[in-house]
């Protein structure tokens, strides 16, 4: 770390500690396995409460800095893409000079079912920037992270667990001063498996394409597989049962955990080789950010200023979709589709 950044983090955290603020997100997460992540399209997703769960399975360890705080007090200090509309705006590490958008103001459910970055104008303009995206420079995105991974944590803050849940949709871009994507560097979290397939102006997915954000399920402790979704209220609700293929039985995961609490957490290793590539500070990290049926409070998604995956647990990511985070088969989906028109 250079001088000037130490003596800048050192002030601003002194700052912090005098305002009873908390400093900056710290979290490391374990490697890539069958239990620990969900593979979205190119992304690998955590659900944190069921790193909480299974705590004591090595698959599920580290997970140094477990509860994330979520807090608006608490978050203060972080890169905020989506924040709740509560008059918060980025403070320290940034300042109003540089080349990162303040957080877009996500809705409650009783203001908007939808958020779509496209349809709300741009929070800052610097050169570079571009409308109805979230953008941050990767040279000051370089210098927030310092050495630490590329994480993007989200806050779900829907009303009930298991009835009521969002439908969410993302594309990261490295792009230029004219917003055009470099060297194909684009990474969707998504339901498809082709990476980023809408492209244009405003990508229009279908809803199909959207990622369920399911609470109240059961894990198998042995092969990651969720079941019983929507119907585990307990931990008691996922017993040893051999007769239906658990024998081990599984662990209890709601993704609706609180409302201060982050409850995923998202990484892709292209993604951040490419922003915290020295040779790429030219560019930007651009985000665009889409969701549907918000029943609740409003959702909070940033970039995490300590976050790290464990290199001596690091495994490849799996070639499969294990259903870990969200449980959903294609059945799961269909099941989900007939819930909501109901």
């Amino acid at each position: 770390m250079n001088i000037l950044k130490f003596v800048s983090k050192t002030m601003i955290a002194s700052a912090l500690l005098a305002t009873g603020i908390a400093g900056a997100t710290e979290l490391t997460l374990p490697g890539a396995n069958e239990m620990s992540v969900g593979v979205y399209n190119s992304f690998n997703v955590y659900s944190l409460d069921l790193l909480n769960s299974c705590k004591l399975d090595p698959r599920c360890q580290p997970q140094d800095g477990l509860p994330v705080s979520s807090s608006p007090g608490n978050i203060d200090d972080q890169a905020l893409v989506l924040q709740s509309a509560d008059g918060h705006t980025n403070i320290p590490p940034f300042l109003i000079t540089d080349a990162v958008d303040a957080p877009y103001l996500s809705p409650t459910g009783n203001q908007s079912h939808t958020f779509d970055m496209n349809t709300i104008a741009d929070p800052n303009n610097f050169t570079g920037d571009q409308n109805h995206r979230w953008e941050i420079s990767l040279s000051l995105l370089q210098n927030y992270l310092d050495g630490h991974d590329l994480v993007f944590l989200f806050d779900n803050n829907q009303k009930n667990n298991s009835s009521d849940f969002i439908f969410m949709w993302g594309q990261a871009r490295i792009v230029n001063a004219a917003g055009a994507t470099i060297n194909n560097l684009c990474f969707e979290v998504s339901m498809g498996t082709l990476g980023c397939q809408d492209s244009g102006a405003n990508p229009t997915p279908a809803n199909a394409a959207y990622l369920p954000v399911v609470s109240d399920f059961c894990v198998d402790k042995v092969t990651g597989v969720a079941y019983n979704m929507f119907f585990a209220q307990n931990a008691g609700d996922c017993p040893i049962d051999a007769l239906n293929g658990h024998p081990s039985g599984g662990y209890r995961v709601n993704n609706n955990v609180s409302t201060s609490r982050a409850e995923f957490a998202a990484f892709n290793q292209a993604l951040h080789n490419a922003a915290t590539d020295a040779a790429n500070g030219q560019y930007f990290l651009q985000l665009n950010i889409k969701y549907y049926s918000n029943y609740a409070g409003a959702e909070q998604l940033w970039i995490c200023s300590d976050c790290d995956i464990n290199p001596e647990h690091f495994v490849p990511e799996p070639a499969s979709l294990p259903l870990v985070l969200l449980g959903l088969t294609f059945a799961g989906l269909s099941l989900v589709r007939s819930r909501r028109r109901k």
